[in-house]
């Protein structure tokens, strides 16, 4: 019986559980914003940003501490540049 390499550890003890759940929570409630926006006529992309975020969170899950600070603070500089992004489209069809 041969030793287990680390991506076959990961693979078997169901590593990412955590992170891809969260991930697909971020997403389906950025796609709502983005539909929302969308109604209101602006083009955002709200869904990548909480995609990033929900991925962050689900890594502090699983105690993947370096993963949950990138993704966590990727999402949250993402979200401020969505808003931005909004409030400049929402300034533009005022002008």
């Amino acid at each position: 019986m041969r030793e287990l390499n680390v991506q076959e550890v990961s693979e078997v003890s169901g590593a990412g559980f955590f992170s891809d759940l969260g991930k697909s929570i971020g997403a389906a409630i950025g796609g709502i914003i983005d539909q929302g926006t969308a109604a209101g006529g602006l083009k955002t992309d709200a869904t990548s940003a909480a995609s990033k975020l929900g991925f962050g969170i689900g890594s502090l899950l699983e105690v993947d501490i370096v993963s949950a600070i990138n993704n966590i603070g990727g999402g949250i500089v993402d979200i401020v540049q969505f808003g931005i992004d909004a409030i400049n489209q929402i300034s533009a069809k005022k002008a």
